[in-house]
């Protein structure tokens, strides 16, 4: 299982980054894909794992939204839960402008629901990368 181990919590930016690259599992992506995986309060993957195919270029606001409270129904009951983030798409691995659009939206719509962004991660044919917020 490429060296993710079931329940184990995800406790720093590289558990984080490999249990991403699982995800995107080195397929090259053929549309853009927004996924999402919840996570306790220990940081371990719960069993939600989401992909968005066919998301738009640039993030719209009531999509963001919808999101946001949707991952709030989700974690209602979990205290300290977070979300792994990954949007995945086809092209160059170097991240546009609507890239970290999409990072500062859903950052600000987990805000928003008092979650916390574990961490949000670009994935293309030539793998994953993390984004940070700048």
């Amino acid at each position: 299982m490429s060296g993710i181990v079931p329940n184990q919590p995800l406790a720093d930016d590289a558990a984080l980054l490999a249990f991403a690259s699982f995800l995107h599992d080195g397929v090259p992506p053929r549309w853009r894909t927004l996924w999402f995986v919840m996570l306790d309060g220990e940081r371990r993957a719960l069993p939600v794992i989401v992909p968005l195919d066919h998301v738009p270029d640039e993030p719209d606001v009531r999509t963001v939204n919808e999101l946001g409270h949707a991952w709030h129904a989700m974690l209602h009951g979990e205290p300290g839960a977070s979300i792994l983030l990954m949007l995945e798409r086809p092209g160059s691995a170097d991240a546009s402008f609507e890239d970290h659009a999409w990072g500062v939206a859903l950052r600000a719509a987990a805000a928003e629901q008092d979650l916390a962004v574990a961490g949000f991660f670009l994935a293309t044919a030539d793998g994953v990368v993390a984004l940070t917020p700048d």
